[in-house]
């Protein structure tokens, strides 16, 4: 499930960036920036938690190998 949301934010920052650069909706309907931005500040705050989560489990690891893999 992990993946998919990822996938999904990757599909939002780029459709973001992409309708930026390409239409004026965002000066038509300044809102739909704030809201987008909105998303884009939540995305970053849920990549940083789960790199600080990842980078946790690599440190506390025994021999550096990290948890989880075969």
């Amino acid at each position: 499930m992990g993946h998919l949301r990822r996938l999904a934010e990757l599909t939002f920052l780029i459709a973001f960036g992409l309708v930026e650069i390409t239409t004026t909706v965002f000066d038509q309907y300044p809102i739909l920036m704030w809201l987008g931005a909105v998303v884009v500040l939540a995305i970053l705050v849920d990549s940083l938690r789960c790199a600080r989560s990842q980078w946790r489990q690599l440190r506390e690891a025994p021999s550096g190998e990290p948890s989880g893999s075969s």
